[in-house]
């Protein structure tokens, strides 16, 4: 057997280029299931992480509970538009309510958002017993109009320390000259890592985005309607209630009425998940057909070298070797190339994964932390295995049946 083995690797070595080409193709379709799968359970678990301290529910404007919940825990897509500040005050008083957390966005310092909030968002946790997961790793807290905290990764895009001031332009991405405003806001505080698209935010005072947004003769400020007074607004509310009955409460009381609604992050990221799945699905119809070239390309290249070796097949049988010998080898060599193909594969998927999601996770902020897919394993295994075996049975049952005599004697 081993001598077998030993044949085979000898022969593929004598035709490099017939023999590592099919190793390619083979570690390509292992690379793209491995890829797609390690991303796709690496956003799903990253974006779970990332949720973990915004509480239960979402307030928001009337429309897409998807937009709300992707604007305002992701910090993806823009705000649905603006509800009274009133409807927080209310909540804020609740009994129902352990924590309610205000947010008002609208500006940005060099594309990193600008969130106006209170000191209630530094109590936001994953959990009731856990710590902040907002904490300050320098300074402190904002306490007056125009002071700002940063997030540990827009401190650094900004390479702001404490003292430092920067401007905030309209809108939520980095614009042109005219759209800075001329207010100066001051660095109090910097917070340390909380491994979620927050990190990237700059927070200062609700008040303070009201004053930015104060509108000028013919204006309209999207922060604030006359009512008989100024009736100050926010883009969406955090809201942790105190339990499971209160949080359906909460939720039917907004669904029945027509200022806001209530979205569950659950739910609505539960939503985007089976997205995330059907695309894995449909991308996995395309991993099989790549394995089926695979298949093809391996048949095709153990095929012709056994065409190509018909006289040399047939000296090994004169020569006393069996039928089983030289099937043997040929099915050891579809083995070797499929097995090459899928250790070639497992180093391409996992790095281009990691890549992948080093890139995203830069661009976005949201993390998506790659694993070993230990439950594939056997899979990985078996699939290449099989396409050695279904490649090579038809040529090495074409060297089984080589007719020696035919093979030897002259023309």
């Amino acid at each position: 057997m081993m001598y077998d083995l030993a044949l085979s690797w000898r022969n593929l070595r004598a035709r490099p280029i017939q023999s590592v080409i099919p190793v390619i193709v083979v570690a390509l379709a292992i690379a793209l299931s491995i890829t797609v799968l390690a991303l796709g359970d690496g956003a799903r678990e990253g974006i779970i992480e990332a949720s973990d301290p915004f509480g239960v529910l979402v307030v928001g404007p009337k429309g897409d509970g998807q937009q709300l919940v992707l604007n305002t825990i992701l910090l993806q897509g823009l705000p649905l538009g603006t509800i009274p500040y009133d409807i927080y005050e209310t909540l804020a008083d609740d009994p129902r309510v352990r924590l309610a957390v205000p947010l008002a966005k609208g500006d940005n310092v060099a594309g990193a958002p600008v969130i106006g909030t209170n000191a209630a968002f530094f109590e936001l946790r994953t959990a009731i017993d856990a710590p902040p997961a907002f904490r300050l790793a320098d300074g402190e807290i904002f306490d007056e109009d125009f002071e700002a905290v940063l997030g540990s990764r827009a401190a650094d895009a900004l390479n702001l320390g404490l003292g430092g001031t920067f401007r905030v332009g309209h809108g939520f991405e980095q614009g042109l000259e005219d759209d800075i405003h001329a207010n100066v806001y001051t660095v109090v505080g910097i917070l340390e890592s909380s491994g979620t698209p927050y990190d990237t935010a700059v927070y200062t005072t609700v008040e303070t985005v009201w004053r930015v947004h104060a509108p000028m003769a013919g204006e309209t400020n999207p922060f604030a309607v006359d009512t008989g007074g100024a009736a100050d607004r926010l883009t969406s509310i955090l809201v942790q209630p105190v339990g499971f009955a209160e949080q359906n409460q909460l939720w039917q009381e907004f669904y029945a009425g027509t200022e806001a609604q209530a979205a569950f992050p659950g739910q609505e990221l539960g939503a985007l998940f089976d997205l995330l799945r059907q695309a894995e699905q449909i991308l996995g119809v395309v991993g099989y057909l790549v394995f089926g070239i695979a298949a093809l390309t391996v048949f095709l290249s153990i095929y012709g070298a056994t065409l190509s070796r018909e006289r040399e097949i047939a000296i090994v049988r004169s020569l006393g070797g069996s039928r089983l010998h030289v099937f043997r080898i040929v099915i050891f060599e579809a083995l070797i190339i499929t097995l090459a193909g899928s250790i070639l594969g497992r180093a391409i998927g996992y790095g281009a994964a990691a890549g992948i999601a080093s890139v995203y996770s830069a661009q976005s902020s949201i993390p998506i932390p790659i694993r070993y897919l230990g439950e594939l394993e056997a899979v990985l295994w078996l699939l290449p295995v099989g396409v050695a075996i279904a490649a090579g049975l038809i040529p090495a049952a074409l060297a089984y049946s080589v007719d020696v005599v035919e093979k030897l004697t002259p023309a």
